[in-house]
């Protein structure tokens, strides 16, 4: 994979889906948070089979519309949406299980989830989705590694993403660390205001 400088992430901030944690309908959100400046979203929804993620895929890239925004999606479902959506821009998130498949597969941008550290899959990604970083509700017993896990996870050789507590307030501090980005969840998707929070998050992770 290409060094952590030679990466091109979509935006500094990713906004990460949850339908149970969003306060309005998941594609009013997600479309709010679009406007507010969200250029990178992952469709995540664990829970659900292939055909009922790709439904929802579906419903979500047509209820934001905005071809600004880069979907990153299950690998499982990238040749599929992007046979549907070929004007879209798409990317792929991977977990530990898929992560080589998905880095051998597809000819985009691949992203991987960890924990704490990077680890030997590490090189089958162009960046590291880090979490906990931060305490966070969504995750209460799991410990928050905190911003020296990105400094350690940075010396890997893959671009650094923080996810786990960011807000306004402390987005920054993980770059200043070594990432090169920050993901939320329930931070915009909890918000009346979707699109207020992501401009007050672009704020911390934009300016000098």
């Amino acid at each position: 994979m290409d060094s952590p400088d030679d990466v091109v992430l979509p935006s500094p901030l990713m906004v990460i889906t949850d339908r149970a944690r969003s306060l309005l309908a998941l594609p009013d959100a997600l479309r709010g948070a679009a406007q507010g400046g969200a250029r990178w979203i992952r469709v995540r929804e664990p829970d659900l089979d292939l055909f009922a993620y790709i439904a929802l895929c579906h419903v979500l890239l047509d209820a934001v519309s905005d071809p600004r925004v880069t979907w990153a999606v299950r690998p499982s479902a990238y040749a599929m949406l992007r046979t549907a959506y070929p004007e879209l821009r798409l990317s792929v998130h991977c977990t530990e299980r898929d992560a080589l498949f998905a880095a051998a597969a597809v000819s985009t941008l691949v992203g991987r989830s960890v924990h704490a550290e990077a680890d030997a899959f590490s090189h089958a990604a162009h960046y590291l989705l880090l979490a906990p970083v931060f305490a966070t509700a969504s995750k209460p017993d799991a410990a928050p590694a905190g911003v020296r896990a990105i400094r350690d996870a940075a010396r890997s050789g893959v671009a650094v993403v923080a996810l786990g507590g960011i807000t306004s307030d402390n987005a920054r501090e993980c770059l200043m660390a070594g990432a090169r980005g920050v993901a939320t969840c329930g931070y915009v998707l909890s918000a009346e205001d979707p699109a207020d929070r992501v401009r007050s998050l672009l704020v911390g992770v934009t300016s000098d």
